[in-house]
């Protein structure tokens, strides 16, 4: 029997409601960012290491016993994040896809093709290979998973240094993510319902399916 620390099983002082523990995270992610720039360091870098060093405490050292379950903790930075992701791609849409439409060459489209397909999903079987997930688990998160405005936010970095061809590496990732916006927006609902039935069908005549392991909680 694996015994865990008293940090993870003795409940909080109730000190803090809920509520106001949602802060917490993006205290968190601000004072990573903040130091990181008064460092002249990457506040983008830092922000997400900070975000991922909450996220393994928050796990490795949950409270117990409480009412409110602690996974809420998050739930106002999602929350803020999904809504400032919401209102980022409309200005995207509005002020810069536009303009990078005017230099549409056939160039630009093949290569957001290949970074939407080969040059994404072929790193994501790589990074999973030797997990024992099948074949359209795999195709499927390397289709949607590693999706977002990263891409936006690392050009802007890249224009903001005014290194060579900044205008033309903006113009690439505009049209990129917008073809990522069509394309995983057209395909969404229909590859969801598909690998849902695919799913479904393989659990039921397979034992011990890897895609059906829960994740394991972290011991001491």
């Amino acid at each position: 029997m694996v015994r865990r620390s008293a940090a993870a099983v003795v409940p909080g002082q109730g000190w803090v409601t809920w509520q106001w523990r949602q802060i917490y995270l993006l205290a968190v992610a601000g004072a990573s960012y903040g130091l990181a720039v008064v460092a002249d360091g990457s506040g983008f870098i830092a922000a997400w290491d900070g975000g991922f060093a909450f996220g393994f405490a928050l796990r490795r050292y949950r409270a117990g016993g409480e009412e409110e379950g602690p996974d809420r903790t998050a739930d106002f930075a999602e929350n803020l994040g999904g809504l400032a992701a919401s209102v980022s791609l409309l200005v995207f849409g509005a002020v810069l896809l536009g303009p990078a439409l005017e230099y549409l060459s056939w160039r630009m489209v093949l290569y957001a093709v290949l970074s939407l397909t080969v040059v994404r999903m072929v790193p994501v079987a790589l990074s999973l290979a030797g997990s024992r997930l099948r074949p359209p688990t795999v195709a499927y998160i390397g289709w949607f998973g590693p999706r977002g405005l990263a891409s936006v936010v690392l050009a802007l970095l890249v224009v903001e240094e005014q290194v060579p061809g900044a205008q033309l590496l903006g113009r690439v990732v505009a049209i990129t993510v917008g073809l990522s916006v069509l394309l995983h927006g057209i395909s969404a609902i229909g590859l969801a319902e598909r690998y849902g039935r695919w799913h479904e069908k393989t659990a039921a005549a397979t034992r011990d399916l890897r895609e059906d392991t829960p994740v394991p909680e972290t011991q001491t």
